[in-house]
């Protein structure tokens, strides 16, 4: 009886030891994932401040300033373009809204029925190879040679 429970203790602590192997082993790989995903984390964060310091850059009032005043013709509001809304004409309500006119057609014209629409092109085919082919091309599809 006791060379029997000395094999099982043994089998036990054998499949203990093993385990302990298998996850301590496990451990270390999670450990590894975590270090390579802290140093993405850190690379990821550092391009962040990158991106940061740019946008201020980029968005600099004094920069844009000077870039508006390099490439647009915008100039200062003048006192003569403030107007107040009591300075705008009355309006008549019984008068419908002005409708902004389609090019092409007449103001107070109806509109028509059918929408006209420009013939689609025709597909040009590509112009055919004039390179022959070297030796015997066989046409497997239809059994014949040329």
């Amino acid at each position: 009886m006791i060379g029997k429970s000395t094999i099982v203790w043994i089998a036990v602590s054998c499949a203990a030891s093993g385990i302990l192997y298998q996850t301590s082993y496990k451990a270390q790989e999670q450990e590894r994932e975590l270090n390579r995903l802290n140093r993405a984390i850190v690379t990821e964060q550092e391009a962040i401040q990158v991106l940061k310091a740019e946008w201020a850059y980029l968005n600099d009032p004094t920069r844009l300033e000077k870039l508006s005043a390099e490439h647009l013709l915008l100039q200062a509001t003048g006192a003569a373009q403030i107007a107040r809304l009591s300075d705008l004409p009355e309006k008549d309500p019984n008068q419908p809204p002005p409708y902004t006119p389609i090019p092409g057609r007449k103001p107070g014209s109806r509109a028509p029925d059918v929408i006209e629409r420009a013939p689609m092109p025709k597909p040009v085919p590509p112009a055919p190879s004039r390179r022959q082919p070297e030796g015997p091309v066989i046409l497997a599809k239809y059994g014949a040679t040329r």
